[in-house]
Protein backbone atom coordinates (compact mmCIF):
# COMPACT_ATOMS: atom_id res chain seq x y z
CA UNK A 1 0.00 0.00 0.00
CA UNK A 2 1.42 3.37 -1.06
CA UNK A 3 1.47 6.57 0.98
CA UNK A 4 -1.54 7.99 -0.84
CA UNK A 5 -3.60 4.85 -0.20
CA UNK A 6 -2.52 4.79 3.44
CA UNK A 7 -3.55 8.42 3.91
CA UNK A 8 -6.88 7.69 2.26
CA UNK A 9 -7.49 4.81 4.67
CA UNK A 10 -6.51 6.94 7.66
CA UNK A 11 -8.83 9.73 6.49
CA UNK A 12 -11.71 7.29 6.10
CA UNK A 13 -11.21 5.25 9.27
CA UNK A 14 -9.23 7.45 11.67
CA UNK A 15 -12.10 9.65 12.76
CA UNK A 16 -12.21 13.42 13.15
CA UNK A 17 -9.02 13.58 15.22
CA UNK A 18 -6.96 12.07 12.41
CA UNK A 19 -8.68 14.24 9.80
CA UNK A 20 -7.92 17.46 11.66
CA UNK A 21 -4.30 16.39 12.14
CA UNK A 22 -3.95 15.49 8.46
CA UNK A 23 -5.36 18.87 7.39
CA UNK A 24 -3.01 20.76 9.70
CA UNK A 25 0.03 18.76 8.63
CA UNK A 26 -0.96 19.03 4.96
CA UNK A 27 -1.19 22.84 5.17
CA UNK A 28 2.14 22.97 7.03
CA UNK A 29 3.90 20.91 4.36
CA UNK A 30 2.36 23.01 1.58
CA UNK A 31 3.69 26.17 3.22
CA UNK A 32 7.15 24.65 3.65
CA UNK A 33 7.26 23.65 0.00
CA UNK A 34 6.03 27.06 -1.16
CA UNK A 35 8.68 28.79 0.91
CA UNK A 36 11.42 26.61 -0.57
CA UNK A 37 10.17 27.41 -4.07
CA UNK A 38 10.05 31.15 -3.38
CA UNK A 39 13.46 31.38 -1.69
CA UNK A 40 15.32 31.79 -5.01
CA UNK A 41 13.07 34.78 -5.78
CA UNK A 42 14.35 36.57 -2.68
CA UNK A 43 17.91 35.86 -3.76
CA UNK A 44 17.34 37.31 -7.22
CA UNK A 45 16.82 40.82 -5.94
CA UNK A 46 13.22 41.07 -4.76
CA UNK A 47 14.33 40.72 -1.15
CA UNK A 48 12.96 39.04 1.93
CA UNK A 49 10.18 41.62 2.35
CA UNK A 50 8.80 40.84 -1.09
CA UNK A 51 9.05 37.15 -0.29
CA UNK A 52 6.95 37.63 2.81
CA UNK A 53 4.30 39.45 0.76
CA UNK A 54 4.20 36.65 -1.82
CA UNK A 55 4.42 33.86 0.73
CA UNK A 56 1.17 31.88 0.99
CA UNK A 57 0.91 32.28 4.75
CA UNK A 58 -0.19 35.89 4.31
CA UNK A 59 -3.42 34.62 2.78
CA UNK A 60 -4.05 31.98 5.45
CA UNK A 61 -3.27 33.62 8.78
CA UNK A 62 -5.81 35.99 10.32
CA UNK A 63 -5.34 39.45 11.76
CA UNK A 64 -6.60 41.87 14.38
CA UNK A 65 -6.64 44.64 11.75
CA UNK A 66 -10.38 44.86 11.11
CA UNK A 67 -9.92 46.67 7.82
CA UNK A 68 -7.69 43.91 6.48
CA UNK A 69 -9.89 41.19 7.98
CA UNK A 70 -12.87 42.42 5.95
CA UNK A 71 -10.89 41.80 2.76
CA UNK A 72 -9.81 38.31 3.91
CA UNK A 73 -12.85 36.89 5.73
CA UNK A 74 -11.87 33.28 5.03
CA UNK A 75 -8.90 33.65 7.38
CA UNK A 76 -11.19 33.40 10.41
CA UNK A 77 -11.15 29.66 9.63
CA UNK A 78 -7.89 29.12 7.75
CA UNK A 79 -5.75 30.61 10.51
CA UNK A 80 -6.58 27.72 12.83
CA UNK A 81 -5.01 25.24 10.39
CA UNK A 82 -1.89 27.28 9.63
CA UNK A 83 1.59 26.71 11.11
CA UNK A 84 5.06 27.59 9.85
CA UNK A 85 7.11 26.44 12.83
CA UNK A 86 7.78 22.74 13.40
CA UNK A 87 7.65 23.02 17.19
CA UNK A 88 4.37 24.93 17.02
CA UNK A 89 2.55 22.30 14.97
CA UNK A 90 4.17 19.39 16.84
CA UNK A 91 2.90 20.42 20.26
CA UNK A 92 -0.51 21.45 18.95
CA UNK A 93 -1.03 18.12 17.18
CA UNK A 94 0.27 16.19 20.19
CA UNK A 95 -2.27 17.88 22.47
CA UNK A 96 -5.02 17.40 19.86
CA UNK A 97 -4.24 13.69 19.67
CA UNK A 98 -4.14 13.37 23.45
CA UNK A 99 -7.38 15.21 24.21
CA UNK A 100 -9.13 14.63 20.90
CA UNK A 101 -9.19 10.84 21.19
CA UNK A 102 -10.98 11.04 24.51
CA UNK A 103 -13.39 13.69 23.22
CA UNK A 104 -14.13 11.71 20.07
CA UNK A 105 -14.68 8.43 21.90
CA UNK A 106 -17.00 9.96 24.47
CA UNK A 107 -18.85 12.68 22.55
CA UNK A 108 -18.34 11.94 18.86
CA UNK A 109 -16.24 13.34 16.05
CA UNK A 110 -18.75 15.84 14.65
CA UNK A 111 -19.21 17.46 18.04
CA UNK A 112 -15.43 17.61 18.40
CA UNK A 113 -15.20 19.41 15.05
CA UNK A 114 -17.70 21.95 16.34
CA UNK A 115 -15.60 22.48 19.46
CA UNK A 116 -12.47 22.94 17.37
CA UNK A 117 -14.02 25.47 14.98
CA UNK A 118 -16.01 27.47 17.52
CA UNK A 119 -13.08 27.41 19.94
CA UNK A 120 -10.87 28.79 17.18
CA UNK A 121 -13.40 31.51 16.39
CA UNK A 122 -13.74 32.42 20.08
CA UNK A 123 -9.97 32.62 20.40
CA UNK A 124 -9.78 34.94 17.38
CA UNK A 125 -12.49 37.20 18.82
CA UNK A 126 -10.62 37.56 22.11
CA UNK A 127 -7.33 38.12 20.25
CA UNK A 128 -8.87 40.89 18.13
CA UNK A 129 -10.44 42.50 21.19
CA UNK A 130 -7.16 42.39 23.10
CA UNK A 131 -5.12 43.85 20.26
CA UNK A 132 -7.55 46.68 19.55
CA UNK A 133 -8.35 47.58 23.15
CA UNK A 134 -4.77 47.16 24.41
CA UNK A 135 -2.38 47.86 21.50
CA UNK A 136 1.12 46.51 22.00
CA UNK A 137 -0.13 43.71 24.24
CA UNK A 138 2.60 41.45 22.84
CA UNK A 139 5.28 44.08 23.07
CA UNK A 140 5.16 44.90 19.33
CA UNK A 141 2.81 47.52 17.91
CA UNK A 142 2.70 45.93 14.44
CA UNK A 143 2.14 42.36 15.59
CA UNK A 144 -1.43 41.87 14.45
CA UNK A 145 -1.25 38.45 12.78
CA UNK A 146 -2.39 35.18 14.29
CA UNK A 147 -2.13 31.57 13.17
CA UNK A 148 -2.13 28.12 14.69
CA UNK A 149 -4.53 25.52 16.03
CA UNK A 150 -3.96 26.29 19.71
CA UNK A 151 -7.34 27.92 20.41
CA UNK A 152 -9.27 25.09 18.75
CA UNK A 153 -7.12 22.41 20.36
CA UNK A 154 -7.52 23.89 23.83
CA UNK A 155 -11.26 24.14 23.25
CA UNK A 156 -11.35 20.39 22.63
CA UNK A 157 -9.04 19.60 25.55
CA UNK A 158 -10.77 21.84 28.09
CA UNK A 159 -14.14 20.72 26.73
CA UNK A 160 -13.63 17.05 27.53
CA UNK A 161 -12.02 17.96 30.86
CA UNK A 162 -15.06 20.06 31.80
CA UNK A 163 -17.49 17.37 30.62
CA UNK A 164 -15.72 14.59 32.55
CA UNK A 165 -13.78 16.46 35.28
CA UNK A 166 -13.03 13.31 37.26
CA UNK A 167 -11.50 11.42 34.34
CA UNK A 168 -8.04 10.06 35.19
CA UNK A 169 -5.15 10.24 32.71
CA UNK A 170 -1.59 8.99 33.05
CA UNK A 171 1.08 11.65 32.52
CA UNK A 172 4.67 10.61 31.81
CA UNK A 173 6.93 11.12 34.86
CA UNK A 174 3.92 12.18 36.93
CA UNK A 175 1.48 9.27 36.90
CA UNK A 176 -2.32 9.26 37.20
CA UNK A 177 -3.94 12.68 37.57
CA UNK A 178 -7.39 14.12 36.98
CA UNK A 179 -7.79 15.59 33.50
CA UNK A 180 -9.29 18.77 34.95
CA UNK A 181 -6.01 19.53 36.72
CA UNK A 182 -4.03 19.16 33.51
CA UNK A 183 -6.41 21.56 31.76
CA UNK A 184 -6.10 24.00 34.67
CA UNK A 185 -2.31 24.04 34.28
CA UNK A 186 -2.56 24.97 30.59
CA UNK A 187 -5.02 27.75 31.41
CA UNK A 188 -2.79 29.08 34.21
CA UNK A 189 0.24 29.19 31.92
CA UNK A 190 -1.70 31.25 29.38
CA UNK A 191 -3.01 33.62 32.05
CA UNK A 192 0.53 34.21 33.29
CA UNK A 193 1.80 34.62 29.73
CA UNK A 194 -0.50 37.51 28.80
CA UNK A 195 1.55 40.64 28.22
CA UNK A 196 4.85 38.79 28.51
CA UNK A 197 5.94 39.80 25.01
CA UNK A 198 6.80 36.21 24.07
CA UNK A 199 5.00 36.47 20.73
CA UNK A 200 2.32 33.94 21.73
CA UNK A 201 -1.35 34.88 21.45
CA UNK A 202 -2.23 33.71 24.96
CA UNK A 203 -5.55 35.55 24.91
CA UNK A 204 -6.58 33.46 21.89
CA UNK A 205 -5.75 30.31 23.84
CA UNK A 206 -7.89 31.54 26.70
CA UNK A 207 -10.73 32.33 24.30
CA UNK A 208 -10.65 28.78 22.96
CA UNK A 209 -10.48 27.29 26.45
CA UNK A 210 -13.36 29.49 27.59
CA UNK A 211 -15.57 28.26 24.78
CA UNK A 212 -14.62 24.65 25.50
CA UNK A 213 -15.61 25.04 29.14
CA UNK A 214 -18.89 26.87 28.47
CA UNK A 215 -19.93 24.50 25.68
CA UNK A 216 -19.22 21.43 27.82
CA UNK A 217 -21.21 22.79 30.77
CA UNK A 218 -24.10 23.61 28.44
CA UNK A 219 -23.93 20.15 26.89
CA UNK A 220 -24.38 18.62 30.33
CA UNK A 221 -27.58 20.69 30.56
CA UNK A 222 -28.76 19.42 27.18
CA UNK A 223 -27.74 22.43 25.06
CA UNK A 224 -25.48 21.24 22.24
CA UNK A 225 -23.76 24.31 20.76
CA UNK A 226 -21.01 22.49 18.88
CA UNK A 227 -23.08 19.84 17.13
CA UNK A 228 -25.67 22.47 16.30
CA UNK A 229 -22.98 24.57 14.61
CA UNK A 230 -21.75 21.64 12.51
CA UNK A 231 -25.32 20.83 11.47
CA UNK A 232 -25.74 24.48 10.47
CA UNK A 233 -22.59 24.28 8.31
CA UNK A 234 -23.97 21.13 6.68
CA UNK A 235 -27.13 23.01 5.72
CA UNK A 236 -25.06 25.81 4.19
CA UNK A 237 -23.04 23.27 2.25
CA UNK A 238 -26.05 21.23 1.08
CA UNK A 239 -26.86 23.28 -2.07
CA UNK A 240 -23.28 22.82 -3.32
CA UNK A 241 -23.06 19.06 -2.76
CA UNK A 242 -24.05 16.45 -5.27
CA UNK A 243 -27.62 15.34 -4.78
CA UNK A 244 -28.44 11.68 -4.67
CA UNK A 245 -31.26 10.06 -6.57
CA UNK A 246 -34.80 10.01 -5.20
CA UNK A 247 -35.33 7.83 -2.20
CA UNK A 248 -37.61 4.85 -2.51
CA UNK A 249 -40.55 4.95 -0.19
CA UNK A 250 -40.98 1.77 1.77
CA UNK A 251 -44.16 1.08 3.64
CA UNK A 252 -43.70 -0.82 6.84
CA UNK A 253 -46.34 -3.29 7.84
CA UNK A 254 -46.53 -4.10 11.51
CA UNK A 255 -46.96 -7.66 12.66
CA UNK A 256 -46.24 -9.76 15.71
CA UNK A 257 -42.73 -10.42 14.40
CA UNK A 258 -42.19 -6.67 13.97
CA UNK A 259 -43.13 -6.06 17.60
CA UNK A 260 -40.74 -8.80 18.68
CA UNK A 261 -37.96 -7.26 16.56
CA UNK A 262 -38.60 -3.87 18.17
CA UNK A 263 -38.40 -5.43 21.62
CA UNK A 264 -35.12 -7.11 20.72
CA UNK A 265 -33.79 -3.80 19.35
CA UNK A 266 -34.69 -1.96 22.57
CA UNK A 267 -33.05 -4.67 24.64
CA UNK A 268 -29.88 -4.43 22.55
CA UNK A 269 -29.92 -0.66 22.93
CA UNK A 270 -30.22 -0.94 26.72
CA UNK A 271 -27.38 -3.46 26.85
CA UNK A 272 -25.21 -1.19 24.71
CA UNK A 273 -25.86 1.80 26.98
CA UNK A 274 -25.10 -0.29 30.04
CA UNK A 275 -21.76 -1.29 28.54
CA UNK A 276 -20.98 2.35 27.71
CA UNK A 277 -21.79 3.36 31.30
CA UNK A 278 -19.52 0.62 32.62
CA UNK A 279 -16.66 1.83 30.41
CA UNK A 280 -17.17 5.43 31.54
CA UNK A 281 -17.09 4.30 35.17
CA UNK A 282 -13.83 2.48 34.47
CA UNK A 283 -12.37 5.65 32.96
CA UNK A 284 -13.35 7.63 36.06
CA UNK A 285 -11.75 5.04 38.34
CA UNK A 286 -8.63 4.04 36.44
CA UNK A 287 -8.17 6.49 33.58
CA UNK A 288 -8.72 6.41 29.85
CA UNK A 289 -5.47 4.53 29.23
CA UNK A 290 -6.72 1.62 31.33
CA UNK A 291 -9.23 0.70 28.61
CA UNK A 292 -8.49 -2.25 26.40
CA UNK A 293 -8.40 -1.85 22.63
CA UNK A 294 -11.80 -3.55 22.35
CA UNK A 295 -13.28 -1.15 24.91
CA UNK A 296 -11.88 1.88 23.10
CA UNK A 297 -13.19 0.58 19.78
CA UNK A 298 -16.62 -0.06 21.30
CA UNK A 299 -16.72 3.44 22.81
CA UNK A 300 -15.63 4.99 19.52
CA UNK A 301 -18.37 3.18 17.58
CA UNK A 302 -20.96 4.02 20.23
CA UNK A 303 -20.04 7.71 20.00
CA UNK A 304 -21.12 7.81 16.35
CA UNK A 305 -24.68 8.07 17.55
CA UNK A 306 -23.77 11.18 19.51
CA UNK A 307 -22.51 13.13 16.54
Amino acid sequence: MGLQDDLRVQWRNGGMVVRLILINVGVFLALVVSKLILLPIAGSGLGAEALREIYMVQWLRSTSDLGMLVTRPWTVFTYMFTHIDLGHIFWNMLLLWFGGRMFQDLLGGRRMLGHYLLGGLSGLVLFIAGQNLMPGLHGMQDQVGIMGASAGVLSVFVGIAAYRPDMIVNIILIGPVKLMYVAAVFLLLDLVGIGSGDGVAHEAHIGGALYGYLAATQLRKGNDWSLGFVNFLDKLRAPFTRKRGPKLRVEKKFSRSTVMQDAAFNETKRNKQAKVDAILDKISRSGYDSLSKDEKDFLFKASDGKG
